[in-house]
C-alpha cells in the first residue's frame, strides 16, 4: 500500500477520490487513501459525499469496496433533501456495543415490519481477514421481504413502494455519504510505533439506481 511513497501533488503517487470512481478490473486496482493516523490518538475521521442532484431509487445493494482492512467503525448516511439534512442508514462496527451503544444485528434478523429499522452490523468490519474487503448495504435483501427470497414476486414489492411513503423514501436517496469514523487496527489495541500502518483506502464505490 502506498505508505512514504505517496506524494498527491505528484499524478504517478496521488491517490485522489476520483480513483474511487474509475473503471475497475486493472491490476493492480487504483484506490483513493487518506492519510495516515499520524495524529493518533486523535480521531481520524474522514467523510465521503456522493451528490447526484436528482433523487435516486436504488434498486441493488450499496457496495465499497477498501483496498485497506474495512474500518472498525463507520456510519452510511442518506440524505432526501440535497444534503440540508441527514439521517442514518446503517452503522457498522467491530463491536457495536462500544462504538454506538447498539446491539448488533443483520439483515436477517429483520422482518417486513421492521424493515425500517436502522441497525448496527458487525459482519463487515473484521478487519485484515481473508476476502475481508467489500462492505454491503443490503437493498435486494430487504426488497425479499415483499418479493419473496428470490425477488420473484416484484409487483407486491411495487405495491408496497406506491402505496407506502416510509417505505418508498427508505429506498431513495439524494445524496450519499460515507463517516469513516476508525480505521482497521487488526487488534485490539493501536501500535503507536507503526501509526503509518492505519488509513482508509477505497477502490470502487457502486450505487445502484434510477
Amino acid at each position: 500500500m502506498c505508505n512514504n511513497e505517496c506524494d498527491a501533488s505528484t499524478q504517478e503517487l496521488a491517490h485522489p477520490p476520483e480513483l474511487m470512481f474509475d473503471l475497475e478490473g486493472r491490476h493492480p486496482s487504483t484506490f483513493w487513501q487518506s492519510t495516515t493516523w499520524k495524529d493518533y490518538p486523535k480521531p481520524l475521521h474522514v467523510n465521503i459525499t456522493l451528490s447526484w442532484n436528482k433523487t435516486i431509487e436504488l434498486t441493488d445493494n450499496i457496495v465499497i469496496t477498501f483496498e485497506s482492512g474495512r474500518p472498525d467503525q463507520m456510519i452510511l448516511e442518506k440524505s432526501l433533501d440535497y444534503g440540508r439534512t441527514w439521517q442514518p442508514y446503517q452503522y457498522y462496527a467491530t463491536d457495536c456495543l462500544d462504538a454506538f451503544h447498539m446491539d448488533p444485528k443483520s439483515v436477517r434478523d429483520l422482518s417486513q415490519h421492521t424493515v425500517l429499522e436502522i441497525i448496527c452490523t458487525e459482519e463487515y468490519s473484521t478487519g485484515y481477514m481473508t476476502n475481508s474487503k467489500i462492505i454491503h448495504f443490503e437493498i435486494k435483501d430487504r426488497f425479499a421481504f415483499f418479493a419473496g427470497p428470490r425477488l420473484h414476486n416484484m409487483a407486491s414489492l411495487y405495491g408496497q413502494l406506491d402505496t407506502t411513503k416510509k417505505l418508498r423514501d427508505f429506498f431513495t436517496i439524494t445524496d450519499l455519504r460515507i463517516r469513516l469514523l476508525r480505521p482497521a487496527t487488526g487488534e485490539i489495541y493501536v501500535d503507536e510505533q507503526h501509526l503509518a500502518r492505519y488509513f482508509y483506502a477505497i477502490s470502487d464505490i457502486r450505487v445502484y439506481g434510477r
